[in-house]
């Protein structure tokens, strides 16, 4: 769970330097850096909850 939560923190950090990076020079590039860091940050945080459901039912068994 700890692990979960420093992806979402880290996530959370490149989404606003992505949005303050473009705020301040208006480049796309910013916008399309944010998205991939979102979409990054998302994947991994969902393989992490797969691992665990996989764990929490093979307990179960």
């Amino acid at each position: 769970m700890l692990a979960i939560r420093v992806f979402l923190i880290i996530i959370g950090g490149v989404l606003i330097l992505s949005l303050l990076g473009y705020a301040i020079n208006r480049d796309p590039r910013w916008l399309r850096f944010a998205g991939l860091g979102l979409k990054a940050g998302l994947a991994l945080v969902a393989l992490l909850l797969l691992a665990l459901l996989l764990e929490r039912l093979v307990l179960v068994l």
